[in-house]
């Protein structure tokens, strides 16, 4: 039974860090930046109108972290 519920464990800190490995990366896609930022990708959308960087490659959408950072500090208040 303690072997049992350690295996569970082990799985779920396995599966956790799959899932965070994304969030180690200095470029990411949307998916990727919502789950970083917790926010929709309707709200990923938005801010991209209003100006966040973003790199567009093949057509495919890459956020810089560092410099999205950056742009969403000078909302701060």
């Amino acid at each position: 039974m303690l072997i049992a519920r350690y295996d569970n464990m082990l799985q779920k800190a396995v599966e956790k860090a799959f899932e965070d490995k994304e969030l180690y990366k200095p470029m990411v896609r949307m998916a990727g930046l919502c789950r970083w930022l917790d926010v929709s990708t309707t709200t990923i959308n938005k801010w991209q109108r209003e100006g966040m960087p973003h790199i567009v490659i093949d057509g495919v959408t890459l956020y810089d972290k560092h410099k999205v950072t950056e742009w969403l500090k000078k909302y701060e208040r």
